[in-house]
């Protein structure tokens, strides 16, 4: 019936100890006051420290994810390789930042109303704290995201540079043939002109044909023949200019064709090459999780697509995505909810213990008062610096005294050594005067 009267709790040591003290420390529990408690206060804090260590732990692999892919750089094959150097320390740095803010939403949770019931006024208490673990968790889950989605990622990623290319090309297709069409016109107006010129040509040439061979009547090449060759020849010079022109315009189209091809081509192919960044990464996520895939249903018999009629290949993925978002928001809020419905246990009474004997020790007492609506009011009295201050009265006073009788005893001894030598206290006035003289 007895036999657990001189219950004690046998502390382990070795490896299986430190382990056991070290999720202690992360649940921010009072290992000293956990050696005199029971197996369930054990097993309590090192759930919740385990809890608290998982997350720091997955917050340095979160932050490893994000820094390789920020700072990553194409190696010789083109492929990126992350910086280790910076990345492994901004890792353990971030983790360990994670580790200090959910130790410490931990701990400043308290034990609620020591119930399994998590009432109103505890979890309106406890908004803030759940607040920042769902913040956090949201920071732990982006980059981890982004590593269990990669090939989601990069598949959504591909179709992306694709239409992107496309629109691309569109853009360079219309500016070129912006530029082509002002070309056109350009030389179809030449053509005109060349056209029209050369009828002038023709009409001087023939003229002086027939002016040099007499078949106007003329004698040969004189005068007048020579004024034809010489409109002749002006207009076979303009002519030879508008050709020229023509044609040098004619060549730029040509090359123009060539030069919008390499533009096309090299447009693709760096849209289709580019590499993800981090926020790409997040942007993919956000895509998957808003939208799904469908393409134009296809008609074998007549080997057409169906217009107005879509396939989807896929759905929306915020399901999962959430799913995983949740995971981690529940790892990281789950040790303030435990905090709140765990029973007040033996662990929570010494604790108690232990605060008032070290405010007992400090001259801190805190009394309970209650008021006329039964709520719950906390008085803090300081008995130190009242003992302080009565030490002090009390000395001052003595001291008071102390001097009053000592100028007392003072006043008597003088009264008696007047009494016997009145002389060397008085002197006659006559006495004075002689001597003075």
């Amino acid at each position: 019936m007895n036999e657990h009267v001189d219950y004690k709790v046998k502390e382990t040591t070795g490896i299986t100890g430190g382990v056991r003290k070290l999720l202690w420390f992360c649940a921010g529990a009072d290992k000293e006051i956990l050696k005199y408690t029971n197996y369930y206060d054990h097993m309590k804090y090192l759930g919740i420290g385990g809890v608290v260590l998982s997350t720091a732990f997955l917050a340095v692999l979160s932050m490893g994810f994000a820094m390789h892919t920020v700072f990553a750089e194409p190696d010789a094959n083109g492929e990126l390789q992350g910086n280790w150097f910076i990345t492994v320390p901004i890792a353990i740095v971030w983790g360990l930042i994670i580790f200090n803010l959910d130790r410490f939403i931990v701990t400043s949770t308290g034990k609620g109303d020591g119930t399994e019931k998590i009432t109103g006024g505890e979890f309106v208490g406890a908004i803030p704290r759940l607040a920042m673990a769902i913040l956090i968790g949201f920071c732990i889950s982006a980059p981890l995201e982004t590593y269990i989605f990669d090939k989601e990622i990069q598949r959504e990623w591909k179709l992306s540079m694709d239409q992107l290319a496309l629109s691309k090309k569109y853009e360079v297709i219309q500016t070129e043939n912006d530029h082509n069409k002002e070309l056109n016109e350009k030389v179809i107006v030449l053509e005109k002109d060349a056209k029209a010129q050369q009828m002038i040509v023709d009409k001087w040439a023939t003229a002086f044909e027939e002016e040099a061979s007499g078949m106007r009547g003329g004698r040969g090449i004189g005068p007048e023949a020579r004024a034809m060759k010489s409109q002749l020849d002006e207009a076979t010079a303009k002519l030879n200019s508008i050709e020229s022109e023509r044609d040098s315009l004619r060549n730029i189209q040509r090359q123009n064709e060539n030069l919008i091809k390499f533009k096309i081509d090299s447009v693709m192919n760096d849209t289709k090459n580019s590499q993800m960044g981090f926020l790409d990464k997040i942007m993919m996520i956000e895509r998957l999780s808003a939208n799904g895939k469908s393409v134009p249903k296809f008609d074998p018999a007549t080997n057409t697509i169906i217009q107005g009629q879509e396939i989807e290949i896929y759905g929306s993925a915020s399901g999962p995505i959430w799913l995983v978002r949740l995971l981690f928001m529940i790892l990281e809020i789950a040790p303030v909810i435990l905090k709140l419905m765990l029973v007040k246990s033996a662990y929570d009474h010494m604790q108690d213990n232990v605060q008032e004997i070290v405010l007992a020790k400090q001259g801190v007492f805190v009394e309970v008062v209650k008021d006329e609506n039964e709520k719950i009011h906390y008085t803090q009295k300081n008995y130190n610096p009242q003992r302080i201050v009565s030490i002090v009265e009390h000395q001052n006073k003595l001291e008071e005294e102390n001097s009053k009788h000592a100028l007392n005893v003072f006043a008597e001894r003088e009264k008696k050594d007047i009494d016997q030598n009145v002389d060397n206290y008085v002197k006659p006035q006559n006495n004075t005067e002689e001597g003075e003289a």
